[in-house]
Parts: structure tokens; sequence; C-alpha cells
């Protein structure tokens, strides 16, 4: 009988625990999904996306086993590419979720505190993280916490199943990202204390389905010598390098012989970011490791996990140090090791620093039951806090649900006018976007993007000097600021150096110069009227007429018609990898990029753009302002000055010139204090000689005025006499309800005068029109 009940009850107990942890695996899933990019990245997510597409040949170390898998994402019907491999990484990273429970489950025992840790660690930077970077991260977590399963399972059981599970596991992680390497003292260990298992046969059968796995890495040459096989021969006048690599399918990384292969499955050609430089970077390295750690589990968690540890060491000393030598060999090699990806490298030590948060909350809950029966929850209750504020704390700052920018920056660069077969050096976070669409949406597979670098001196310089010898176009990426500033409007341009052909402006200047040596031929705009509140970019164009020795800086001003400065632009002319004074071909024509970017709440009217050049010291790094070229680039429209439906038309002669033509409104009925949005309709019949004031009255049965909104048109922006014949002008204005005016019903009254005299101009046998009445309540 008792058989029968303790069968039943572990039948129960399995069962509960499967439902948790597929509820773990929803909630991660779900979280993960919600949060996770929605397309194309920059730097290596960018290229893993397009990478595990072709199947071509990443960065050290190949990681052939996760572009494989994500080869299987990408036949998913969801998405585009980039969102299936985005996708991959979600699931990934749920999946790692139930599996930290079981982990946890098993060495810390209490259902309850295994859950907890488990939702702690799935909800820490590191994991999220991890889940929403299309890089191997995701995939090394998982495989990481599968192979910790399986050992401690051989250790506790002593199953064989288990032992082979976890060499063939390990061996996935081989071939996938070599950090789980420093995993393998902890596995050696567990061998150790259960060598007495193990025979000759279980140790070769493990050491093969251990080795097996690295085969795939036959997958790096065999792709590599497909897409070399490919050749462009026009790429190799370019630079004496195999076009596949120039191209990106095959990384740059790599060397197409046996020494090359080893070097970059092994790494070794990062090897030079193993170690510290200095002492100072030693601290460097331990200060920021150190800020991590608080970044995950903040001072509680922490002050926890410690007495965790102590709580395992004391309950069973050989678990404690198989967790002790698979935590501290994976914060090793992220101490050792310089990286950006430093807390995706500590993530599975954060793993098993969890554990031992679940272990003391275990421990806490075992000594509060002695007390009293209830408290238990309440110290579970306490315990929740933890995964719940760091979810709450981490959602805004990792949440990826509205990054395009890595998108939007590659299409700025493939539709900004690049001419045909060009060649395009671009910064590594825009070249993998770019090559992406070039490789899966098979969007300008004429151009060569390379990721080249013009602090690089020799291979610029020769790519450079080579193309310009084939007259073959050359453009380079750059962004606007250079350095990514929170809160600071980024833009991206593709510069030519030079461009082959004249440009054809469409605001075209004459004889104009910003010095002597350089012709401003004139300018584009785009989009064309500019709009407040969205970047529009202002392509200015040269003409080289002499040699010129010293460096340019540059900058561009936007001003009102009424001589309020908006915005002030500084920068160089076209870029500072490519100085003025290397604008020694006579005769040839430059473009600069300039994105200017008004607030949402600027009028609509007319702007000056002004540029201005001076004399750039290189040894100071600063502009010489006390002498300035400046040319006036010109009057520009922005915003919506013209055109749009009238709601309520009419046809009134105002003066011997003018026709009022209607008015649209937002609202009849409003509340004292809040306002209503107009639109005045206007056409010069012919040319107007003089700036009208346009008055808006709201008045009472009286006629006594009681607000207004008087202005010229678009608050003194688009006056009158700058008016286009024939031409219908969308006159905006917001008149303001007095917050004490009485209910009741009022009437809103427009019409024109002249400001230096009062005098209004005539409208048929009166001075004013009667728009409607206004109800305020």
């Amino acid at each position: 009988m008792n058989s029968i009940v303790n069968r039943t009850k572990g039948l129960v107990a399995r069962r509960l625990d499967l439902l948790l942890q597929l509820a773990l695996f929803a909630a991660a899933f779900v979280l993960y999904w919600r949060t996770m990019p929605p397309t194309v990245l920059d730097g290596d997510s960018g290229e893993f996306q397009y990478m595990a597409y072709i199947l071509g040949v990443a960065h050290s170390s190949g990681y052939p086993l996760y572009l494989l898998l994500g080869k299987l994402f990408t036949f998913l019907p969801v998405g585009d590419v980039a969102f299936r491999m985005n996708l991959f990484s979600v699931v990934c990273a749920a999946l790692a979720a139930p599996l930290v429970y079981a982990v946890a489950r098993r060495v810390i025992g209490a259902r309850l505190p295994a859950l907890l840790a488990a939702l702690l660690l799935a909800v820490i930077p590191s994991t999220w993280g991890g889940a929403l970077d299309t890089k191997p991260y995701a995939l090394h977590f998982l495989l990481g916490v599968l192979a910790l399963l399986f050992a401690l399972r051989w250790h506790a059981e002593g199953n064989a199943r288990d032992f082979y599970a976890l060499a063939f596991v390990f061996g996935l992680g081989l071939a996938n990202h070599h950090v789980i390497i420093f995993t393998a003292p902890a596995f050696a260990l567990v061998v150790w204390l259960n060598r007495a298992r193990l025979n000759r046969t279980m140790f070769v059968r493990g050491a093969a389905l251990a080795l097996a796995p690295l085969l795939l890495y036959a997958y790096i040459p065999i792709r590599a010598n497909y897409f070399i096989a490919q050749q462009n021969p026009a790429n190799w006048q370019i630079y004496p390098r195999e076009d596949a690599i120039l191209k990106g399918t095959v990384t740059a990384y790599y060397i197409n012989t046996l020494r090359g292969f080893v070097n970059l499955i092994t790494g070794l050609d990062n090897s030079y970011k193993l170690g510290f430089t200095s002492g100072a970077e030693q601290v460097n390295r331990f200060d920021n490791a150190a800020g991590l750690l608080l970044q995950q589990f903040g001072v509680i968690g922490i002050i926890l996990t410690a007495l965790g540890a102590v709580v395992s060491f004391w309950r069973d000393r050989k678990t404690f140090a198989i967790l002790l030598m698979f935590g501290g060999g994976v914060a090793f090699i992220a101490l050792y090791l310089r990286g950006i990806s430093t807390v995706y490298y500590f993530s599975l030590a954060y793993f098993i620093l969890a554990l031992w948060i679940g272990f003391c909350i275990d421990l806490l809950m075992r000594q509060s039951a002695r007390v009293q029966r209830a408290a238990p929850a309440v110290i579970a209750l306490a315990a929740l806090a933890l995964p719940i504020g760091a979810l709450v704390a981490n959602y805004p700052r990792l949440d990826e649900s509205a990054n395009y920018a890595p998108r939007n920056y590659a299409q700025a660069v493939l539709n900004d006018h690049l001419a045909p077969n060009a060649v395009v050096l671009a910064p590594w976070e825009v070249s993998q976007p770019m090559r992406y669409f070039q490789f899966v949406e098979n969007q300008r597979p004429d151009l060569l993007v390379a990721n080249v670098s013009p602090l690089l001196d020799r291979q610029f310089e020769t790519m450079l000097k080579n193309a310009h010898d084939l007259h073959r176009p050359f453009y380079w990426v750059q962004f606007t600021p250079e350095v990514n500033t929170p809160g600071v409007p980024r833009s991206v341009q593709a510069v030519p150096l030079p461009l082959l052909q004249a440009p054809q402006p469409h605001y075209t200047l004459q004889d104009a110069h910003t010095v002597p040596e350089v012709q401003v031929l004139g300018y584009d705009l785009e989009p064309d009227p500019p709009q407040p509140g969205k970047p529009t970019r202002v392509l200015v164009y040269y003409r080289a007429t002499a040699r010129m020795y010293p460096m340019y800086a540059a900058s561009l001003t936007i001003t009102d018609i009424t001589g309020r400065p908006w915005q002030t632009l500084n920068g160089f002319p076209g870029t500072f990898y490519f100085p003025t004074y290397r604008w020694y071909e006579l005769g040839e024509y430059y473009r600069d990029a300039w994105s200017i970017n008004l607030p949402a709440d600027a009028p609509s009217g007319l702007y000056r753009l002004d540029l201005s050049w001076y004399v750039y010291n290189q040894a100071t790094g600063k502009a010489d302002t006390s002498q300035v070229y400046n040319v006036s680039l010109g009057t520009i429209r922005v915003g919506d000055l013209t055109g749009g439906a009238i709601a309520h038309a009419q046809d009134a002669r105002v003066g011997d010139a003018i026709t009022f033509l209607g008015w649209n409104a937002d609202a009849t009925t409003v509340r004292r204090g809040q306002s209503i949005n107009l639109d005045l309709f206007w056409r010069a019949d012919q040319t107007v000689q003089q700036s009208y004031t346009v008055f808006v009255h709201l008045t009472d049965a009286t006629g006594r005025v009681v607000a207004d909104a008087d202005s010229p048109p678009s608050q003194g922006l688009f006056p009158t006499d700058r008016w286009t014949p024939g031409e219908t002008v969308r006159d905006r204005r917001t008149l303001k309800v007095p917050a004490n005016l009485a209910p009741g019903t009022y009437s809103i009254e427009v019409g024109m005068y002249l400001p230096s005299t009062g005098a209004r101009l005539p409208i048929g046998a009166s001075d004013k029109i009667v728009l409607t009445q206004v109800s305020v309540q």
C-alpha cells in the first residue's frame, strides 16, 4: 500500500513540476517575444541574420551549430528573415527557463524556492538581453544549463544515458560558443567523483559523442570554398582579396588556408583580447564585473547569494563544488576576456548565483516554519519581490520592440542615390544590415558593401585609389554625430568621394562660393518641403575649382525669416576622413548632407539656410571662428503652407488682391480654457505689395472682442507679400478661449489689416467675415 501511495505522490509531483515548467516556458516566451526586436539589427546580429539565411561563414569562431539551426528558423512562415532569426534567440532563452527550474528543483529540493530562482534568472539583464540579441548567447546559455542538468542527474542517479547526453550536449556547445569550454572543469569533477561508474567503453563512447558535433566545423571550408568560387574579377581590382570576403558572404577574419581555418574556429585571431594590458585596466575590468553583478541582482540579491552559497556548501559539498567550478570557470573567462558582450559571458555564472539565492530562500522558509506556520508564505511573497522588481526595472530598458533604427539607417544609405556598381565602405553597425538587405531581400546587389574603417589607412586608401582609377563610384558611410548620444538625433549619409557625374540640384545658385576655390552649385531637400517634427536632409553640392591647402569645417544654420535661429549643425564638408585639402582634382563634384530636425511645434513658414566654412586646425581640433566664409543657400518653405480640403467654402474678396476661400475648425463647442484650432484659406489673385496682419477675433453678442489670435500669416513666417499669385495658402491659427469667460454663444470673425496704420481691408460691404458661432460651456 505504501509503495502505491509513494508512486502516486511521485507521479503527482512530476506532473506538477511539468506544469510549472510549461508555465515557465510560456511566460518567458511571451515576455521575450513581446520585447524582441522586430526586424534587422546592426553589427554582429545583422551579420548572423543574413549569414544564417545564405549559410555564409561568420566571424570567429564560425558558430556552425548556431547558423545551421538558425537556417531552420528562416523557413518559418512568420515575419521577415530577420524576425525569424530574432525569434530563434527568444525560443532558446525561453526553453532555458524550465531547464533552470529542473536544475534548481534537483539541487535545492523545494519547489517554491526553485521556481523563484528560475523566475529571477529569467528577468535579469543577462538572460533577458541574451534573448533579444540575435547572437549565439541564448543557445549557449540553453546548452550550458542542459549540460549541467545531465551532469547533476548522472552524479545523483548514475544512469549512463545522462553521461552520454552530457558529453553530446557539451560537444554541441563547443560547436556553438567557446565560452562553454570553461565549464569543463566542473564536468571533469563530476567524472572524477563518479569514476567508479565509468568503464573504458563508456569513456570512449562519451568522448566520441563529445567530439562528433565538432564535425560541424567542416561547414566552414565547405561554404567558404563555395562562395570564393563565385568570384567577381571586378572586385579584385578594388582590393586584392577574395571577392566573397570583400562582399561579406565570408568573414574578413577568414583566410582560406588550413592555418586560417584553425585560427578562425579556435578564435586565435582574437587572442589579443585575452588578458590585461595594464593594472588600471584590470581594476576597471573588476569594477565592470561588480557593476554588472549589481545590475543583475541588486544589493539584496547579492547578500542572498552569499548566504545561499554557504547553505549549499553545508547541505552537499560535492554538489557545491560542482556548482562553484561551473560558475567560477565561466566567471574567470568573462573577466579575462575583453569584450563588449561580457554580460552574456557571465550568464552561466549568474545561473549558479540564482541557484544560491534559491538555497537561501529555502533556508529562510524552513527556519521560519519553526516559528509560525504562515511565515514561509510571507518569506515567499517577500522573495517574489526580487523577480517582480527586476521585471519592472528592466522592461523599459531592455524592450526592443520598437527598435527600427538599424533598418532605417541601412535603408537611408541604400536609398541615398548610390550610383550603379558603387563601392560602399561603411561602419560595422551599418554594413551588416545593408548586407542583410542585399543578400536576403536582393536590394542593390550591384553594390560592393565593405566593412572598412578610414582609420585603417592602407586598405581604405587602396580601395579609394583603385576605385578612382577605375572610375568606379566610391562612398564612405558616416553617422552624424559619429558618437551615439542619448537624446541627440542621429542621421547617416553616404558621402561620395567624389561624385562621378555633374549634379542637377533642384535649387541652383549662381556664382556662389564658400571659399574662392569651391563653388556651391545648389542644394536639394529630402523631403521637400520639410515638415516640423520630422528630419529633413539638405544636400549641398560643390565643385572644386582650384587646389586648396587648409582643411575646412562647416556649419549649417536654419533661421526663420523674422531672424529667429532654430538650429545650427556643425561638421565637415563631405567627411572628416576626406578633408577639403584632398579635393585636388579640379572640376570634381562633391556632395554634403545635413539633417535638420525642427521641433514639432515649429510654425510652418519661410526659413533661411546659411552655410559657413571655417579653417580647421588639426593640431588643436578646433575651427577658427574669427574668419568665416558665408554663403546663403536661400529661403525654403517649411510645413503645410498651401492646399488642403476646405470644409466650409466661401468666396470673399479681401481688398483688391486677395480672396478668402473658406475655413476649417476642429470644434465649435468648447469649454472655457480650451482652444479652437482653425485653418484659414486664402488666395493671392495678383502680387500683394503689402504685408498684412490677419485678425481672428472671438466676440460676444455686443461685438466686444473677448479673445484674439492676430498675426501675419503663419505667425509671421509667410507674409502676404511673399505669396505666389494663384496659390492657395493655408493659415493655421489657435484661438484660446479665456478660462474666466462666461458661458454662452460667441462669434468668430476674421479679416486683414495693415499693421502700420491699423486700417482694415474691405471685404464686400464690410471689413470682416463672420465664420461661425461658438458655444462656450
